[in-house]
């Protein structure tokens, strides 16, 4: 298992190096990952390279038991690189031109940054090809991280990717509607930037996308011919972040690996971005927060947290609290005078942990027979679209669905739509606003084959393009539903709810939205119960096939939602794992012949379960059976034989 920290060699004096290296040793760190905001360093005036700083740095925590993961470093350019070639920089959706000095102020299709950045790329990439000490490489850092870039280049660019992915001007008019307000084009050249177009906007951000996969696509590919049988992996950021779609991105690099900063971002994301590979590397790890207030215990338990959800390690950032620039007050494991405080106490208790039960919990991955999908595609429609509420996000109602499913220990995956489902019993598509015909066929033949799937609204709204479907909605998958929904409404106050088919709904709120909802093989489960909706159908359920759609036609929160999922649980026979006091969460990855189980408390009390059986206890070495504690902002790790 890996066990590691960020490290900037290149911010401490080399008499420094040597401590830090026996400091990260005997708190059991196996890995550092550098070297991407590098390119200064390594090329501090244009064509002299000098390799010497990360070759010492490389050689020093190799002789000292730890390997290095290397970062490609061309997105964030030396000032000479902006002086010499002004063109490397973007400009903003105003169009103004974003002055350098911050991270990442780069056009990625700008010919000039193309040309500096992989030829920084290839130089480090073959200097440190067949070095033992380098066990895999990360591509750059946070990719697509404000790269957007709305300038002329960009959009002539653009216009390529349109002729590209349409063929001929007729296909884009029929695909985008373009007799609406007059929007039809004689040459691809007419095509202008984002505006008040749906359609253009969304295809916007699928080109801007897909310069930050084409990035990525290029260096993972050079990695794997000069330096073959290392893993290539980038970091995906924040739930928060829609810039890049990472599932697609997950297809060019080896190992998906993540920024992971709990007090931030919802627990979803370690599901997420795990995705059907079935594992995952924070390679940025929360240590502190400088807005978070965590005492002892919580960096420790985020970590194993991270590892629960199947992460096959952790890397901490950073080893050191900077003294310069942005940063200055932010993360680190040592304070800024570099002596050892209780963050690193706690890196050092959970490395002798790791070093003792890292390679059994290696042997294991998680198991689910439920999963929630959520598609980067349906949050850019409604975003391009001219609905323009965050609050309609679909990312709101994914993270609400699989927070009760984390509270109710239920093993959850989080996949895109198009992901193979034919594992799962149940399957939550929340606001699926956007529906190509991959995704219509691939939820049609996972309803068909007896799973129970669940829509909420907006769901089946638009096609691909952004183009509302002039069929009933939920577009391809309405005569599943057994619905047809012919409009859709903010709910500005919550309206309650009435049903006699689930128990523990009747008398909840529904929130945020509404669809107008018209059975038509579908029965219903829940209706409102108050405003103008007063007795029109809220809940439906449908049979098709040997398996079966629920429709949501708003958003559920607290308990109404938990009342819905624990129904929908029994309905699919969607067991969880076992019941807990509320803060204390169960989580399972399974191996040849053992399962594991993560009991993680997150409340400042001692809470105690019922465990099924004998168990070992693989932290502490006793055996564990019936009612078991967990102290608090502590875990207990449990094995038992069998899968």
């Amino acid at each position: 298992m890996l066990y590691g920290v960020q490290y900037y060699p290149e911010h401490w004096p080399k008499a420094r190096w040597a401590v830090d290296a026996r400091m990260m040793r005997e708190a059991g760190i196996n890995v550092v990952r550098m070297g991407e905001f590098a390119w200064s360093v390594i090329e501090p005036q244009e064509g002299k390279l000098d390799f010497s700083l990360m070759d010492e740095a490389v050689a020093l925590l190799d002789a000292h038991g730890i390997k290095t993961i290397m970062c490609t470093p061309s997105r964030t350019p030396p000032p000479w690189a902006f002086d010499r070639y002004p063109g490397v920089r973007n400009v903003d959706e105003n169009g103004r031109l974003v002055n350098y000095g911050f991270r990442y102020t780069v056009g990625l299709s700008h010919s000039e940054f193309i040309q500096l950045s992989q030829r920084i790329d290839r130089a480090v990439i073959e200097h440190f090809a067949g070095n033992d000490a380098i066990i895999g490489w990360q591509v750059d850092n946070e990719i697509g991280m404000n790269n957007d870039c709305y300038c002329e280049r960009c959009r002539r660019r653009f216009h390529h990717y349109l002729e590209e992915k349409y063929g001929t001007l007729d296909a884009l008019h029929e695909a985008w509607g373009s007799h609406f307000w007059s929007f039809t084009f004689t040459t691809w050249d007419e095509v202008p930037l984002p505006s008040y177009s749906p359609q253009l906007a969304l295809e916007y951000r699928r080109f801007l996308s897909s310069l930050n996969v084409d990035f990525t696509r290029w260096r993972s590919e050079l990695i794997h011919a000069l330096d073959p049988g290392k893993f290539v992996a980038a970091n995906f950021q924040s739930f928060s972040v829609r810039h890049t779609d990472y599932k697609q991105l997950a297809k060019v690099i080896d190992l998906n690996g993540m920024n992971d900063y709990p007090a931030r971002s919802p627990e979803l994301i370690l599901d997420f971005y795990r995705g059907e590979r079935g594992t995952f590397l924070p390679l940025e790890q929360f240590t502190r927060l400088l807005e978070i207030d965590t005492g002892p215990g919580w960096m420790r338990l985020w970590a194993y947290m991270a590892i629960a959800h199947g992460a096959c390690g952790v890397n901490f950032f950073r080893w050191r609290c900077c003294r310069w620039g942005a940063e200055q007050l932010r993360d680190g494991i040592l304070p800024h005078d570099g002596q050892p405080a209780r963050r690193y106490d706690e890196l050092a208790r959970m490395g002798a942990e790791i070093a003792r039960i890292g390679e059994r919990i290696d042997r294991t991955r998680p198991r689910a027979d439920v999963a929630v999908l959520m598609s980067y595609e349906s949050r850019w429609a409604i975003d391009a679209g001219t609905l323009g509420n965050r609050e309609w996000d679909p990312a709101e109602d994914v993270i609400a669905v699989h927070n009760v499913l984390r509270d109710q220990n239920v093993p959850t995956d989080a996949l895109d739509p198009r992901d193979d489902l034919s594992a799962y019993r149940l399957v939550f598509a929340p606001r699926l606003y956007s529906m190509d015909r991959r995704i219509g066929e691939n939820l049609r033949a996972f309803v068909e084959n007896g799973g129970t799937l669940c829509l909420t609204a907006p769901s089946g709204v638009v096609d691909e393009f952004n183009v509302n479907f002039d069929t009933p909605r939920p577009g391809p998958l309405a005569d599943a539903a057994g619905i047809r929904v012919s409009d859709l409404s903010p709910l500005h106050e919550p309206v309650p709810l009435h049903s006699a088919a689930i128990p523990g709904l009747d008398g909840g709120d529904a929130s945020v939205l509404a669809d107008e909802i018209h059975p038509v093989t579908a029965t219903v489960l829940a209706t409102y119960a108050g405003g103008w909706r007063e007795g029109l159908p809220a809940i439906t359920a449908n049979r098709f096939g040997k398996g079966q759609v629920v429709y949501v036609g708003a958003s559920l929160r607290g308990d109404s939602l938990i009342a819905l999922i624990t129904h929908l649980r029994g309905e699919a026979g969607a067991a969880g794992l076992c019941e807990t006091p509320d803060g204390l969460h169960v989580y399972q990855r399974v191996g040849a012949g053992e399962r594991l189980w993560f009991a993680l408390n997150y409340t400042d009390e001692p809470l105690a379960f019922t465990l099924p059986g004998t168990w070992e206890d693989i932290l502490h070495g006793d055996t564990c059976a019936g009612e078991v504690q967990v102290a608090p902002l502590d875990l207990r790790i449990l094995a038992q034989e069998g899968a």
